[in-house]
């Protein structure tokens, strides 16, 4: 029995990884109020809301110029149209590529602050669209007839690798895609992307990525390039797979290692010359100063200077974005005011008694999108001010309170104002088609507003814009990215961050003379946030700047504005420049044109006949003599993830009543997702009586999961859940239970239950949440009945009800307390108990797409070695934790590496009423233990849990000869 359970939990938890493949995997929401169509290209189907009529005459050109030059760069074709999904529904600035059936992408599309994010002239959908093609031709170029089986013997898609294709195929190198990461990572030394530590390392990734693939491409050719990825090795004989090592050594000799080699010392003399001829941070005249946390988003000085807005991230250990309020003075006091989904906008209001931020929220139908949001300092409390308006960079308006922003308006960022005192809302510019805006402020010296304008023809510009008149002045050509502006204290200036040297530097404008200058000349570069007065402790005025060298932290400087650059021009030999230009053998054009006339077909989307083949094995097994035959798993998704379907099953020839099977199927059509599923299968598992039972269930569920919107916050999910369930439950030996009056033998008998509950959780990020949670708390009600219908055997009721917290203590020590009442009515069965059980149950918070509950909840009182059942049982925990390892360092095979460690001393208390005893009599159990423990964080095959080794006995026994409970256990640090 236990190996044919082993092999079928392995086959389970791998099916539930084909859960959420669409674009509810990012959003965790499903928007069935989308009529999806098809337009179909020669070589593309076009998948979009209806509401998105006429993107697919955009989208349409960009595919097919796409495909033209990724097929004859890759020497790649498709006999099938590749599927390319678009959305709305989030403001999320992001696509992705799925091997799944050779291939799809999602799109979110309609977006404004991309422009922030990338710097160049490629559009949203030119950019996207051809880099996400050229993941699925990358795919393509590399597939085996293992499907994605060849993952798990092969390593045929290198991240970076890939991301570097993707990049060097379809875009040119630029600042954000590349320079600024990489340079700065060069310089400091530190090019590992996996290192954890800094939040530049996802750029970073990119980057490398991109510049090796350039490096490579010069160096070797590009149809070197394509050969390689055409070389397959073959795996037992049968199976041809491909592997980015063995390939690579049939190019490189020494394989990848000795390229990385060479390709490191020629980036070193790239930019190292580099850094000869540009300034070092030590050349800005001043120290660099700290604020709160290891990274900043942005900054933002108050009108009398007396206040910094910090949005930081404390640390990569503790990634919690939030809003620190500095004081400027030497005292540097400060307060957190804010944290979770914050965007980097941060502006006060002219009084400075008011922050204004932007935040992605729940918008609605659950969208997630950006809204307004004002700190109010005196009160200390925060007010949303826009409500489902796409909504971002708030800034102080011509009156004193009145805020203008920019409304992202289906993918145009247009201006608006509001009357903060009625709430009235006031258009003030009027763009049409691809434009967008970022940073707009008000520039009283000129009664007009000045912006960043991405124009649908890849231009970058700053515009002055009059509302009065309506006319504009462009500040520059529109060749250069100039943004993110800050007014000088008398506003006759304005100071800005520009991308045109490949990392940022400073530059300042003034509206008389409208001339331009240069403030740094950085060659890590350096970001403008702040301007500040003279006053009696500063001799002038001072820009506040971002710049460091190290990937590994930021610092912020007061820099002088009329401050001496070096100003002399940059060269390096072309020898070690020219990577960066290197192109391949077909451009894809930045610009790309409408054109309707290329789709061939349009028709309404049918979701069933979308859905497609992930993956599948069989594989043969043996237990016993009389145990063996054939155990496998397949899987199907529909890439919108309407429908996926999961099957895993074992066939044993020995003995056809030891054969096993689950079949679920996953329906993401409505607001709730509804998962059905049946099976014969091993199922509960868990201590009862004085043996371990495992429960063969024979049946089928239906589960229904809701996310609630109004609980969701920073950090903070909740979500609405039932199941009904009509089950044969079979005990597994049986006969090997004692059939006594506290624990009478587990019954075979058919059930039909039904369980509705609520939860609602909140738990910030940490590096150890899995041992050590620094905060957070949980509430969750369940209520599960049973009834005598369809042949049910068993009526009954169980009411469940717990909590727990996590509380700050001395440093990073912490407090966990756990409460749980339960409360059961009628006459379960037997294992259906209630109680506090003899050795403690297996506590593994598993996805919430397993399809059955494979171990059992009930709790133990440390300290106490036998069991006890009732119908009311309450039950409480504290623990005094104190994180004690950081990692054991320690790894077993590749395959079992132990992490970070914590002590605990813990006391456990509850009480069992109507209790059950072996003499026939009922009463109350009361148990109060005490101990200690310690924890341990676990990573088993990339399956991360905590178990646990502790000793205790009963509190009122505590350090006498009474036996001590000495105890492992794998248990969760939180209930759930």
């Amino acid at each position: 029995m236990k190996t044919t359970v082993s092999i079928f939990l392995l086959l389970l938890f791998g099916a539930t990884e084909l859960v959420a493949q669409g674009f509810n995997s990012f959003n965790n929401r499903n928007h069935p109020y989308l009529n999806w169509q098809v337009a179909e290209t020669e070589h593309t189907k076009i998948i979009y809301p209806d509401r998105l009529s006429g993107i697919e005459a955009l989208a349409a050109p960009i595919a097919e110029e796409s495909y033209r030059a990724l097929s004859e760069n890759l020497d790649v074709t498709f006999d099938r149209k590749i599927r390319i999904y678009l959305s709305d529904e989030d403001e999320i600035n992001n696509g992705f590529a799925n091997p799944i059936g050779k291939g799809y992408t999602m799109i979110w599309v309609n977006l404004n602050d991309y422009a922030e994010i990338w710097t160049g002239s490629e559009k949203w959908l030119r950019k996207v669209i051809a880099h996400e093609l050229g993941h699925i031709f990358h795919f393509k170029a590399v597939w085996s007839s293992l499907g994605l089986l060849q993952w798990a013997v092969a390593d045929p898609l290198p991240v970076f690798w890939t991301e570097g294709i993707a990049q060097y195929q379809t875009e040119e190198w630029d600042s954000q895609r590349g320079d600024r990461w990489l340079r700065k990572a060069i310089f400091d030394s530190r090019p590992d992307y996996r290192d954890g530590r800094s939040i530049e390392n996802g750029r970073l990734m990119y980057a490398k990525g991109n510049s090796q693939l350039r490096y490579f491409a010069e160096t070797y050719g590009d149809t070197t390039l394509a050969q390689m990825m055409q070389h397959r090795k073959s795996f037992l004989g049968f199976f041809d797979v491909h592997d980015f090592d063995s390939a690579f050594r049939t190019v490189v000799d020494g394989g990848y290692s000795e390229f990385r080699e060479e390709w490191l010392k020629h980036v070193n003399v790239y930019y190292n010359t580099l850094a000869s001829q540009m300034e070092r941070t030590d050349s800005l005249g001043t120290d660099a100063f700290s604020l709160p946390g290891q990274f900043y988003y942005d900054m933002a000085v108050s009108p009398d200077d007396s206040l910094i807005a910090v949005l930081s991230l404390p640390s990569m250990q503790r990634p919690v974005r939030s809003i620190f309020l500095v004081q400027s003075d030497s005292t540097q006091n400060r307060t957190r005011i804010a944290e979770g989904s914050i965007n980097p906008d941060l502006s006060w209001s002219r009084d400075g008694n008011r922050l204004y931020y932007s935040r992605t929220v729940r918008g609605d139908r659950s969208s997630l999108i950006n809204d307004i949001f004002v700190y109010h300092k005196e009160s200390g409390r925060e007010e949303q001010l826009t409500f489902s308006r796409r909504a971002r960079y708030p800034v102080q308006g011509p009156q004193p309170n009145q805020i203008g922003y920019v409304v992202n308006e289906d993918g145009t960022g247009n201006l608006f104002v509001m009357d903060l005192d009625s709430g009235e809302e006031q258009r003030v510019t009027d763009y049409e088609g691809d434009i967008q805006m970022l940073f707009p402020v008000w520039v009283e010296s000129v009664q007009s507003w000045l912006f960043h304008r991405f124009d649908a023809d890849g231009s970058r510009y700053m515009v002055l814009f009059n509302p009065e008149t309506g006319s504009e002045r462009l500040l520059d050509d529109g060749a250069v990215d100039n943004r993110k502006f800050v007014l000088s204290p008398g506003g006759g200036s304005v100071a800005y961050t520009s991308l045109r040297d490949e990392v940022p530097n400073v530059f300042i404008y003034d509206f008389d003379s409208e001339e331009e200058r240069r403030v740094t000349n950085l060659f890590t570069g350096g970001e403008v946030y702040g301007w500040i007065a003279e006053r009696d402790t500063l001799e002038t005025e001072k820009l506040l700047v971002k710049a460091s060298e190290t990937k590994r932290r930021d610092e912020a400087w007061w820099v002088e504005p009329d401050r001496s650059h070096y100003a002399g021009e940059w060269e390096v030999p072309e020898a070690y420049a020219s990577w960066r230009t290197h192109q391949p053998p077909n451009v894809i054009p930045s610009l790309i044109e409408p054109d309707e006339s290329l789709i061939t077909s349009r028709y309404e989307y049918r979701s069933f006949r979308n859905i497609t083949h992930a993956a599948s094995v069989v594989l043969p097994y043996y237990g016993d003599p009389g145990n063996w035959g054939l155990f496998g798993t397949s899987g199907w998704v529909e890439p919108l993830s309407k429908h996926i379907i999961a099957g895993s099953g074992l066939l044993s020839f020995g003995d056809f009543d030891r054969s096993y099977g689950l079949l679920s199927y996953i329906n993401n059509q409505f607001y709730p997702s509804f998962a059905f599923s049946v099976y014969k299968t091993p199922g509960s598992a868990y201590f009862y009586g004085d043996r371990f039972l495992v429960e063969e269930l024979i049946g089928g569920d239906i589960t229904m999961t809701l996310p609630i919107d109004r609980l969701e916050g920073s950090y903070r999910d909740g979500a609405f859940y039932s199941r009904v369930r009509h089950t044969l439950v079979r005990p597994f030996e049986r006969e090997r239970f004692e059939d006594r009056i506290s624990a009478p033998a587990p019954e075979r008998a058919r059930q039909t239950d039904l369980t509705i509950g609520m939860g609602v959780t909140k738990q910030r990020p940490w590096r150890d949440n899995l041992i050590h949670p620094l905060d957070g708390w949980g509430v969750q009600g369940l209520l599960t009945g049973a009834e005598k219908i369809l042949g049910s055997d068993v009526r009954f009721a169980t009411a469940d009800l717990s909590a727990y917290t996590v509380l700050p203590a001395l440093g990073l020590h912490r407090l966990y307390l756990h409460g749980r009442f339960q409360q059961q009515w009628g006459t379960p069965l037997p294992q259906n108990f209630i109680g506090f059980t003899r050795l403690d149950n297996i506590q593994l918070n598993l996805p919430g797409e397993v399809p059955i509950n494979l171990f059992y909840a009930a709790e133990r009182v440390r300290g106490y070695r036998d069991f006890i059942a009732g119908n009311r049982v309450a039950f409480g925990s504290l623990e005094y934790r104190m994180p004690f390892l950081p990692s054991l360092q320690t790894s077993i095979l590749g395959l079992l590496r132990l992490g970070s460690t914590s002590l605990a001393l813990f006391t456990d208390a509850g009480v069992v009423w109507n209790a059950r005893f072996d003499d026939g009599t009922t009463g109350t159990e009361q148990r109060w233990g005490a101990g200690a423990e310690i924890k341990n964080s676990v990573n088993l095959a990339g399956i991360r849990f905590a178990h646990s080794l502790g000793i205790a006995q009963p509190a009122m026994d505590l350090f006498t000869d009474v036996d001590y409970d000495l105890y492992y256990r794998v248990r969760a640090t939180v209930p759930f």
